[in-house]
This record gives C-alpha cells, structure tokens and sequence, in this order.
C-alpha cells in the first residue's frame, strides 16, 4: 500500500461518522488500555451477547485471565464456544486447548476443532493440530500429517513450525539433505527471533552438523537466545565461556550464564552454577549454597539430572555438618524464582484473530462504514461497505475482502485503537 493511501485513509478516519455502537467497542478496549477491566466487560456486554464474535473472543479472555477478580473457565470456554460457533479461528484454538485440558481430556472433540481452524488457513491451529499429531495425542503419532500441517505454517512465516520442521530434519543425523533442510528451517525461524531455534543452530555450527564447525557463531547464536531468556541457551553458553569454546575463557561470565540458567528452574544449570560455587570457580566458595542448588535439581522432572545431582550431593555431604545441610534444604524450595504473575492482559487486534471478515467487518465498522454486527458474513451490508471504502481509496469496487483489504483497513483504524490516547469517541477528533 502506497504512503497516499495510508494518509487518505487515515484523513476518511477523521472524516467519518461513528456509528453510536462502536463508541462501546472502543470504550472497552481503551479501559483493556488502561487495567480497568471491569470497565471493559461492562462495555462490551451487550455487544457480545448480540453476536459480535471478536467481542466474544475477548470477554472470553477476559474471564479465562482471572483479572475480572477471579478465573472463570467457565464462563471463558462459553464465549469461546459462541465464537467458535462462527469459525473465529482463535476462539477455535483458544476452546481446543481447553478440550485437552478437561479431565478426561477430550482429544476427538480438540483434533475436530483445530481441524476446522487449520482448514481456514490459521497457522497457529496448523502448528497446534500438527504437534499433536507429531506427540499422537489422539492415536499413534501420525508423522507424516504432522509434516502436512508443519509445512502450511511454516510456509505462512510461523518461527515456532519452521522450528519444529528443523527440529524433524536434523533428527535424521545420517542424511546430509536431512541436515541442510534442518539448518534452512532453523536460519529462518532464528531470523524471526525464536530464541529456540538460535539455540539449536548454535549446537549444529557448534558441533558441525551439515555444515562448517564454527564456535565463534555458536557462542554468538547461544548469547542471543540466552540474552531472550532461554534457559538451556544460558547454560550452553556457561559450558562455552567456561571451556573457552569460540571465545576465551571467562569463568565470570560462564557463573552468570550457569546462575540465570539455575533461577530460570534449568536442573543442568543448577548443576553447573553449583559446581561452581563448590569450587569457587568464577564466583565466591559457598558448599552450602551450591548443596541447595543441588537439592533443587535433584527434585526436578528430569531423571538424567535427578542422577546427577544426588551423586553430587553424596561427594559434597562429607564436607558439611548436618546443620549445614538442613539449611541448604530448606534454602532450596525458594531459589529458583517463581514465574511472574500476569498482571495485564495484551488482547490482539482484530486482524490477528485469523478471520478476514471478522476483522474488515470491526474496522469498516470503526471508520464509520458498516452499521451492523460483526459476525463473520459476508451479507450485502458488509460487500456494500467494503465496495465504498474501495471507491473512496481509488481501489477497484469489487466488494472482496482480502488480508491486502484488512491490513489497509487496520492501518486507517489504529488511530483509534491506541490504548492510551485517552479519546475514545470519534466527535472528539
């Protein structure tokens, strides 16, 4: 889209009408904007009720986040529900997720639901549907379907499917074309910032697998994930900076590297950052403190780890009295640092919710074009706003709705979906 469209379409914002009904619509996503979310349910109520599907998606979310004042699963899964009911993709994800965590988990009804919404061309339901084909949560795994709907995500630009297609190819170490597929699949999802795949790229530059053994770009691929806070990278590169792989040796850094990589609850960080401190490598001595580290890794989900951390435990023993280790264990339950509460709530915009209509029907509405429901048909009201919003921005009036439409529609709207502007209302303008 031309710089002049944008700036007309942003001048036919001033310009409209709004419709008395979207002033609720934006009285709720301003109060999301500023945490008054009991302002925001209020406001969106009766829009919801009515059909509106993308205001069902959100009070879903709403009561799914607790911050209403407390989780309503209920009460989420049946906005979801009526969301679902008018194929939102989102909402179809969002109630799939629920299906699997209901107690017994109902994977038919879940693998049906992501069905619906991967055939919508939804990556996210692809790469869902695919992992669980991939883990044969509902029957035996099924790889070759797991690589269907992997491809048609990953072909959409989704980091977290071309990873995991990287992560299939380079588990067929004994085939070259295997490994340079993986690598590709990799560089792509480390491009779009998936600290996951800059981890794994760096092991395979690291370890040269299908291509050129190089440590420098390895350390440099494992501080970029660490840097993002993914703790295996934090203690791949404590073990680089430790040995002085691909950089000199910095026992320092390697003790930071290793203690992030312990506080984020990694049981081979809590290992490593308590060798350290039992030897006082790159950090003060401290027996007792490193015993509590091991104390935690030995209570983690890992066995390998779990091995490990006792056999170590067993050496240290000797060297503290029995006060010492009653007070590294009850040190251990409070070190890793627990996850942070979700205090807020980001709700994506309509655009993001993976029905086109959805979301040209919320922004035609907006910029004063539609006066009617959001409700994912394309009636002659909606073809009747689109076809002039296509005159009055000099494109061809063929009443069709394309993500090319919704993104020029979303750029005219976002002037009024600014969290913070403080103005809600378009007479205000």
């Amino acid at each position: 889209m031309t710089i002049a469209r944008i700036v007309l379409a942003a001048a036919l914002v001033l310009a409209a009408p709004a419709w008395p009904q979207e002033a609720g619509f934006l009285a709720g996503w301003q109060a999301v904007g500023e945490r008054r979310y009991a302002d925001a349910h209020a406001a969106w109520g009766e829009r919801a009720a009515n059909g509106d599907v993308d205001v069902q998606y959100y009070m879903a979310r709403l009561h799914e986040s607790g911050l209403l004042g407390a989780v309503d699963i209920a009460s989420a899964i049946g906005w979801y529900g009526k969301a679902a009911d008018r194929n939102l993709p989102v909402a179809l994800v969002a109630l799939s997720h629920h299906m699997l965590e209901a107690k017994p988990p109902e994977t038919a009804v879940a693998v049906d639901l992501l069905t619906r919404a991967a055939n919508l061309d939804f990556a996210r339901a692809q790469q869902s549907l695919a992992s669980l084909y991939e883990r044969g949560v509902h029957g035996a795994p099924q790889p070759n379907l797991a690589i269907h709907w992997y491809r048609l995500a990953a072909g959409q630009g989704l980091p977290e499917a071309q990873y995991s297609l990287a992560r299939l190819s380079a588990a067929d170490t004994g085939n070259s074309a295997s490994l340079e597929q993986a690598l590709a699949w990799y560089h792509q999802a480390s491009a779009a910032g998936l600290a996951e795949a800059d981890n794994n790229l760096a092991h395979m530059y690291e370890q040269g697998l299908g291509v050129a053994r190089d440590p420098e770009r390895a350390v440099a691929l494992y501080r970029r994930a660490a840097d993002k806070g993914l703790a295996v990278a934090q203690n791949n590169l404590g073990i680089m900076l430790q040995y002085g792989r691909g950089t000199p040796v910095d026992l320092a850094g390697a003790a930071d590297a290793y203690g992030a990589a312990a506080r984020a609850g990694h049981a081979f960080g809590q290992i490593s950052f308590a060798t350290c401190l039992a030897n006082g490598t790159g950090v003060d001595r401290n027996p007792v403190e490193a015993y509590a580290w091991l104390v935690a890794a030995a209570r983690s989900h890992d066995r390998h780890a779990r091995k490990v951390a006792r056999e170590f435990m067993k050496s240290l023993a000797g060297i503290l009295d029995s006060a010492d280790r009653r007070r590294a264990t009850l040190r251990a339950s409070n070190l890793a640092a627990a996850p942070a509460e979700e205090t807020h709530i980001r709700l994506p915009l309509p655009g993001a919710l993976g029905a086109p209509v959805v979301a040209a029907q919320r922004y035609l509405a907006l910029l004063g074009y539609l006066d009617g429901a959001v409700d994912n048909i394309v009636g002659p009201l909606t073809r009747e706003s689109v076809m002039t919003f296509q005159k009055r921005n000099g494109l061809e009036a063929d009443g069709m709705i394309s993500n090319e439409l919704v993104t020029m529609l979303e750029n005219a709207a976002m002037i009024l979906l600014q969290p913070n502007t403080g103005r809600i209302h378009r007479a205000t303008y």
